[in-house]
């Protein structure tokens, strides 16, 4: 086949991960396999390094403009014409609600679409939410199937008109990754104490991760421990939450470390992960930080819950509790054998049920 991923920006968060991941198991399928998107980021150098073909997309960007999205439109429907893929599969919300258009007008074959997170789910005014469910519900009515990658994000939409029977759950997978030892890792962060306790989160710097959340739990737990907090990742919410975190008066013990290339390496430097958002799909994150068999504590949101099972596997609380977060810190800080213990059935877990091979192999069977 003949496949054509699109995508809305080229950094790599979880969506970005997601195509890149589909993009490369279905070259190794033999399909003859490109990938659209906007900007140059982290995104097309990975797939370039892997042989992938990357076709540059000038206009499309986060923020809504009328007239980059008719010039987005013109230049997808183009490409389809030109291209003409078997398969036109988009992701995000702006490129499936373009890219879906653009591919009816062109005729293209099969039109797959991956909501990755409801957006409508965020805190948001009212008219935003019932404008974005409406744009949501026509960009999978344009789609011949809609990938949901949880259960609960099927279940927020399957009731509504026309789209229950396009609606296709096919969970998050990843593939085995190499960690770092606990020591190199540390010091690479540039944490120099084995002992020291660290906690950590992966995330994109934006408000729907609750990240000021986990600082006002912190300003606490950093009282009553000498512990280290570690953000990897970079966003558009990082100066305020840098702003925050002196007005907290915590900064000595956060480590703010950016944009890191192939994070997931260092999670062996974290005791525990933490992941406070406010809404969430099924995160790559906490698959990632479960792989690497650390206990983690989440927010019961989204498709989280069918990752987590609290004292099982982790802990879940509820979003925007950052005195819950602030015991259940002290919970695990004060056991190591719970620690290992969830971080342990974990890993089984997602070992046995989140792994690449059955994203991929069911994606590719719907295709």
């Amino acid at each position: 086949m003949k496949i054509l991923y699109g995508i809305t920006k080229s950094n790599f968060g979880g969506a970005q991960r997601y195509v890149f991941d589909l993009a490369r198991e279905a070259q190794k399928a033999g399909n003859d396999v490109a990938v659209m998107c906007g900007g140059n980021g982290p995104l097309v150098h990975n797939l370039k390094d892997h042989g992938i073909r990357v076709i540059t997309l000038p206009h499309m960007q986060r923020d809504i403009s009328l007239i980059d999205e008719f010039r987005s439109l013109h230049f997808i429907f183009r490409t389809l014409h030109e291209e003409k893929p078997d398969i036109f599969h988009t992701n995000s919300s702006k490129m499936g609600g373009v890219g879906n258009l653009a591919a009816r007008f062109a005729g293209t074959k099969k039109i797959i679409f991956t909501g990755h997170g409801w957006a409508f789910n965020e805190i948001r005014p009212l008219w935003q939410k019932i404008l974005i469910k409406f744009f949501i519900w026509l960009t999978i009515l344009s789609a011949h199937q809609t990938i949901c990658v949880s259960r609960a994000s099927k279940n927020v939409v399957e009731r509504w008109p026309f789209v229950k029977n396009k609606l296709k759950v096919v969970l998050n997978g990843i593939e085995k990754f190499n960690l770092l030892t606990r020591t190199q890792a540390r010091h690479a962060l540039g944490i120099h104490e084995d002992d020291k306790l660290v906690i950590g989160t992966l995330a994109e710097l934006h408000p729907v991760k609750g990240l000021d959340i986990l600082f006002e739990a912190w300003d606490n737990f950093s009282r009553k421990s000498d512990a280290q907090l570690v953000i990897l990742g970079d966003g558009e919410y990082h100066d305020t939450l840098l702003e925050y975190a002196q007005v907290l008066g915590i900064t000595d013990s956060v480590m703010f470390k950016g944009y890191v290339e192939n994070a997931r390496q260092y999670l062996s430097a974290f005791d525990i992960f933490v992941l406070p958002s406010r809404s969430e799909n099924l995160p790559y994150a906490i698959l990632e930080a479960g792989f690497a068999g650390l206990p983690i504590i989440a927010t019961n949101v989204g498709g989280i819950p069918e990752i987590i099972e609290t004292g099982i596997n982790g802990v879940l609380i509820d979003p925007e509790k950052p005195d819950t977060l602030f015991s259940t810190l002290m919970l695990l800080a004060e056991n190591k054998k719970l620690r290992v213990r969830l971080g342990e059935n974990l890993k089984e877990n997602i070992l046995k049920n989140f792994r690449i091979e059955d994203m991929a192999g069911k994606t590719l069977k719907l295709y």
